[in-house]
């Protein structure tokens, strides 16, 4: 790539602009590179090398090229960038002020947010977005609740919010729709899952009133230690969430000797998989209370 280009991509994540590829390509030139596969289009009118990483940085300041000003990521863009982005989204999001006009993309959404000053932050690589307090709670408000929970959990577990700080922040979004969401799931949401479905998997043992269940329990029989994703101690039942991820030979026998460790320490273990967590959960935390309640009782006659 020729300087000035150069030295203006590297001050914009990788990202550079048709206007800027003017100052010293032609327009053959660039037509020729875009066809080529060297240079690969963002969003209008912006573009990247086809070897620089599509990061929501980079995205974040090609949408702002394609709109013609710097743009604040928000949203699941702006929860990428502060290290809690557990959700998929192929969309670069984006806040506009409220008075202009700019029309959805498909891989572009620009959003008319009401932001005041304290709600924007520019960040250590120079990128501005909606602070992480903002950003969980905007997206604690519009998710659907199982969604929700998995991203308000990361941003505790990435350490860029407290429990305390999003609580103010939803209490800032008085009126707004899904405040409510928000703060019922802000007042669930801790560090301890390692995924979002077991975020899922505990805001569904919530939602069916089984006791509060230990996130990531260890346990030990003297010798080995074992981690429970969700684990009621005093009745010694565990849940667990069995993703198909990196199924296998190796990865089936290595789980039928781990249950089978639970089973000889007196552990009653129950899995959940997608089917259970995103389609009906009844049965299986039926079962689950079930349990707890019939090993509860017999703690009570032996005690």
């Amino acid at each position: 790539m020729r300087s000035p280009l150069r030295e203006l991509a590297a001050a914009q994540h990788g990202a550079f602009s048709t206007a800027q590829a003017l100052l010293c390509y032609s327009p053959g030139e660039i037509k020729a590179r875009l066809a080529g596969g060297q240079w690969v289009s963002v969003f209008a009118g912006s573009h990247r090398l086809a070897r620089a990483d599509p990061t929501a940085r980079l995205r974040t300041a090609a949408a702002g090229l394609s709109l013609g000003r710097e743009v604040p990521a928000c949203l699941h863009t702006a929860a990428e960038l502060h290290g809690f982005g557990v959700l998929i989204d192929p969309v670069t999001h984006v806040a506009v002020p409220g008075t202009t006009p700019f029309l959805h993309r498909s891989d572009l959404w620009p959003h008319q947010l009401v932001l005041s000053e304290g709600d924007l932050t520019r960040l250590r690589c120079g990128t501005v977005a909606t602070t992480a307090e903002r950003t969980a709670v905007d997206l604690a408000r519009t998710l659907p609740r199982l969604d929700a929970l998995p991203v308000l959990d990361a941003a505790l577990a990435a350490g860029v919010c407290t429990q305390e700080a999003l609580a103010s922040e939803a209490s800032r979004h008085t009126g707004l729709r899904g405040v409510r969401q928000a703060r019922e799931l802000v007042a669930l949401a801790c560090a301890g899952p390692d995924s979002p479905p077991e975020s899922r998997l505990r805001l569904l043992c919530h939602d069916a009133k089984l006791p509060p269940p230990t996130v990531q329990l260890l346990v030990t029989d003297g010798r080995a230690r074992r981690w429970i994703d969700l684990g009621w101690e005093d009745a010694m039942v565990g849940l667990e969430y069995d993703g198909e991820v990196h199924d296998g030979p190796d990865r089936r026998r290595g789980d039928r000797r781990r249950h089978n460790w639970f089973q000889d320490i007196g552990w009653t273990m129950f899995y959940a998989t997608d089917v259970d967590v995103y389609g009906d959960p009844t049965p299986l935390l039926a079962k689950v209370d079930a349990a707890l309640a019939r090993r509860s009782r017999a703690k009570g006659r032996s005690a």
